[in-house]
């Protein structure tokens, strides 16, 4: 079954510009290089944890309340079409 001469200049285009074969962003790492190990975490301190946690439950508890407010509104509607279309 053939593609025709637009599919195999596609995909030996996609295998030139492969760059598996010329990556060395990640040559000479080794694991016991701590300068190379990626994100550095930086203490935090506890009082600024507990103000990032409960700004963190304000903002689930307001997107609880708006989710509940509209699921609301969409029951109501829907009991109400129903109603209308069979009353």
């Amino acid at each position: 079954m053939g593609f025709g001469g637009s599919t195999a200049a596609m995909i030996t285009s996609l295998k030139n510009n492969s760059r598996r074969n010329k990556r060395e962003a990640f040559d000479g790492w080794v694991a016991l290089d701590k300068e190379s190990q990626g994100i550095k975490i930086e203490p935090i301190s506890e009082d600024s944890l507990a103000k990032i946690r409960e700004k963190l439950k304000k903002q689930r508890k307001t997107v609880f309340h708006k989710n509940l407010i509209a699921f609301g509104l969409m029951i109501t509607l829907l009991f109400g079409c129903i109603l209308y279309l069979f009353a």
